[in-house]
């Protein structure tokens, strides 16, 4: 399932240049993104985790727990994202059930992933 584009508008679609810094470990948050083109680094202690491309999600987290970002996002190449509000997650998640599996799946997914580099 590809993470709904309803609120992508030229308006709210925001590009970054190759190397820069999306967000922060400790900033506030009160959105996630879906990365649209290019691809994304998300690095905690300076260590790429997971690398997020096209159709993928990143910072999902705290909006579920309401909380600061716990990892830095980077931009590993140019790239477009569509960012989604607190209120439009919350508005998916009740509107398309389906919507929230997706989260969780990519949210296990990435346990799993950090499961087995810890196993190493």
């Amino acid at each position: 399932m590809k993470l709904p584009q309803i609120f992508a508008t030229p308006v709210n679609v925001r590009s970054f240049a190759k190397g820069a810094a999306i967000f922060n470990t400790g900033d506030d948050s009160g959105e996630m993104f879906v990365v649209q083109t290019g691809e994304v680094d998300i690095l905690i202690n300076g260590v790429v985790v997971e690398t997020v491309g096209p159709d993928g999600f990143f910072g999902e987290i705290s909006l579920i727990e309401d909380s600061v970002r716990t990892a830095d996002a980077v931009a590993r190449t140019d790239c477009t994202l569509l960012p989604v509000s607190r209120h439009h997650f919350l508005f998916m998640v009740d509107e398309t059930p389906m919507f929230a599996i997706h989260v969780m799946r990519g949210m296990a997914n990435r346990l799993r992933k950090a499961d087995k580099r810890a196993e190493v």
